[in-house]
C-alpha cells in the first residue's frame, strides 16, 4: 500500500467514526468559522484545518484537514486527522476544569501528557483504539469554556501522524484561543453596536 492510499484509508476511517460520508466533491471551499449554540458562539479553526459543512450542528461540529474537504492549497503542513468538538452550558457555579478532574472523569486509557492553560485543560490519553483500521489508541481530549458554554475536544489520527503528539495539543489548543479571540471581539463589537444606538 503505498503512502497516498494509506492516508486516503486512514481518512475514510476517520471520516466513519465521526458518522460521515467521504468522496462528496465540495462545491465550495470548506469553512474556517462556523456559528454555532444557535449564534452564541463562532468556532474559529486552527491552521489547516477546515469544518466539514455536513457535520455542523448547532452544538457538534467535525473538522479535517482542509484538503481533504476540498481545500487543497488550505492545509498548510497540518497533520491529517480529525477533531470533534461538542458543546453544552456551563452549569452556574460549576467549579474550574482541572487535569485532575478530566483525569478521574476519564472511564478508560493512560494520561501520557497534559496541556493546561487558562480555561483549558488537553490531555493526551493512550486508551482503547477506534474501531477504525489506521486509528491510533494515543488520541487527545480536552475541556475548555468559552463565554457560558463548555467545549469538549478530541483529535484523532494515526499513530505517526502530529495529530496524536505534541502537535495535536497545539492544535487544539490555537482552536480554543482563537475561539475565544472571537467571542471577546464580538462582545467589543456588540457593545459598540449598543452604544451607538443609544
Amino acid at each position: 500500500m503505498n503512502i497516498g492510499t494509506c492516508k486516503g484509508a486512514i481518512l475514510a476511517g476517520l471520516m466513519a467514526l465521526a458518522g460521515c460520508d467521504v468522496g462528496g466533491g465540495a462545491t465550495s471551499a470548506p469553512p474556517r468559522q462556523a456559528v454555532m449554540a444557535n449564534g452564541a458562539l463562532t468556532l474559529v479553526a486552527p491552521e489547516g484545518f477546515c469544518i466539514d459543512k455536513r457535520s455542523l450542528k448547532s452544538s457538534f461540529a467535525l473538522l479535517a484537514r482542509c484538503d481533504t474537504l476540498g481545500d487543497p492549497d488550505g492545509a498548510f503542513g497540518a497533520p491529517l486527522g480529525l477533531i470533534t468538538v461538542s458543546l453544552s452550558t456551563a452549569p452556574a457555579g460549576a467549579p474550574p476544569i482541572t487535569a485532575q478532574s478530566m483525569e478521574a472523569a476519564l472511564s478508560d486509557g493512560t494520561v501520557l501528557d497534559r496541556r493546561e492553560t487558562k480555561d483549558t485543560v488537553l490531555l493526551r490519553v493512550r486508551g482503547t483504539a477506534p474501531a477504525r483500521e489506521g486509528l491510533s489508541a494515543t488520541y487527545w481530549r480536552g475541556t475548555g469554556q468559552v463565554g457560558s458554554h463548555l467545549v469538549g475536544l478530541a483529535m484523532y489520527g494515526a499513530d505517526d501522524s502530529g495529530a496524536t503528539g505534541a502537535e495535536g495539543g497545539q492544535l487544539l489548543d490555537r482552536l480554543m484561543q482563537r475561539t475565544r479571540a472571537q467571542a471577546a471581539a464580538q462582545v467589543v463589537a456588540a457593545g459598540q453596536t449598543s452604544t451607538a444606538t443609544e
